[in-house]
C-alpha cells in the first residue's frame, strides 16, 4: 500500500526528527543535480580503483558511500513525486543515515597512512596506531547503532514506546561520529607539529575533515532541535550542510592517488631499499674507476 506523510499512518515516525524529513517536491531537482554529479564521479573512482598505481583498500568505503549515495538519490527523486510505501521511506532514511560514516573511516586511514609514510617504524609513536583503532571502532560502533535504530523504526511505528529508543540511538550515532571527525583534527594537527610531517599530506587530511565535521556537527545540532521550525531543520539546510559538504569530501577521496601521496610503510621500504642499492651502485663504480687508474 502507498502512503504519504499527511497519512496518520507516518505520524510516529514524524517524531523521529530524522535527517532529510519526508521527501516532497522540492527534493526532485536537487536529488537529480546530486544524481548526476555522482554518477559523473564513479568513473573517476572506477579509474582509482583499476589503476595500480591508485588502487588501495582506503577506496574501498567510499565505493560503498556511492552506491548508498546513488541509490538514496533515486529513491528520494521517485519519492519526491510519487506516493510512497512505509518501507521505502525507511530504505531512504537508512540510506541518508549511515552513508556518511563510509567517508569517515578513510579520512582516519589517511593520518594514519601520512605516520606511517613520514616516520621511520621505530620512530612511530605508539598512541598513533592505537587512536586509529579506537577511532575505526567508534566509527562502527555509530554505525551500528545507526543501523539498529532504523531497524527499529518499523516495530516503533507499531508501538510508540520504542521510538524513544530510535531517537536515542540516532542520537548516540550521531554524536559517535562528531566526536570521531573533532579527535581526527585534533590528532592531525598534533602529530604535524610534533613530528613535522608533510604539509601538503597535513592540509589534504585537514580539509577533508572540515567537510566531514561540518556534516557531523549538521547532524548533531538537527538530530537534538526539537523546533520544527528551526534552521537546522530545513530542507536547505540538509541540501547544503549534508549533501554537498559530503560530496566535496568524496571528491576530495577520489581526486588524488591515495598511494602515492601516502604511500605507507611498504612503499618507504622500498625507497629506502632503492636508495641503499643506488649507493652501492655508485660505490662499485667508483672502486672500479680506481682500479682501472
Amino acid at each position: 500500500m502507498s502512503s504519504t506523510p499527511s497519512n496518520p499512518q507516518f505520524s510516529a515516525i514524524s517524531n523521529i526528527n530524522f535527517t532529510g524529513g519526508f521527501p516532497t517536491s522540492k527534493d526532485l531537482a536537487p536529488s537529480i543535480i546530486f544524481l548526476i554529479l555522482y554518477v559523473l564521479a564513479a568513473p573517476v573512482l572506477v579509474y582509482r580503483l583499476i589503476k595500480k598505481e591508485s588502487r588501495t583498500l582506503l577506496l574501498f568505503r567510499p565505493s560503498i558511500f556511492l552506491v548508498s549515495r546513488i541509490g538514496m538519490l533515486v529513491i528520494r527523486a521517485y519519492m519526491s513525486k510519487n506516493k510512497y510505501s512505509q518501507g521505502l521511506l525507511i530504505a531512504e532514511l537508512v540510506l541518508v543515515s549511515v552513508g556518511f560514516m563510509f567517508l569517515i573511516e578513510p579520512a582516519v586511514g589517511l593520518w594514519k597512512l601520512q605516520v606511517d609514510s613520514d616516520m621511520a617504524k621505530e620512530d612511530r609513536p605508539i598512541w598513533v596506531r592505537r587512536l586509529a583503532m579506537i577511532l575505526k571502532l567508534a566509527i562502527l560502533a555509530a554505525l551500528c547503532t545507526a543501523l539498529a535504530g532504523s531497524g527499529m523504526i518499523s516495530d516503533a511505528l507499531k508501538n510508540t514506546d520504542k521510538l524513544n529508543t530510535v531517537k536515542t540511538l540516532r542520537e548516540a550515532s550521531n554524536v559517535l561520529s562528531v566526536a570521531v571527525v573533532v579527535v581526527l583534527v585534533i590528532s592531525t594537527v598534533l602529530t604535524h607539529t610534533r613530528f613535522h610531517l608533510d604539509t601538503r599530506g597535513t592540509i589534504f587530511i585537514l580539509g577533508i575533515s572540515a567537510n566531514l565535521l561540518i556534516v557531523a556537527v549538521y547532524r548533531v545540532v538537527q538530530t537534538f532541535a526539537t523546533d520544527p521550525s528551526a534552521a537546522a531543520r530545513s530542507l536547505a539546510a540538509f541540501w547544503i550542510l549534508q549533501m554537498v559538504f559530503e560530496f566535496f569530501a568524496f571528491v576530495m577521496l577520489i581526486a588524488i592517488a591515495i598511494p602515492v601521496w601516502f604511500p605507507g610503510q611498504t612503499h618507504r621500504e622500498k625507497r629506502l631499499a632503492s636508495l641503499n642499492n643506488n649507493d652501492i651502485e655508485i660505490g662499485q663504480t667508483r672502486d672500479m674507476s680506481n682500479i682501472r687508474k
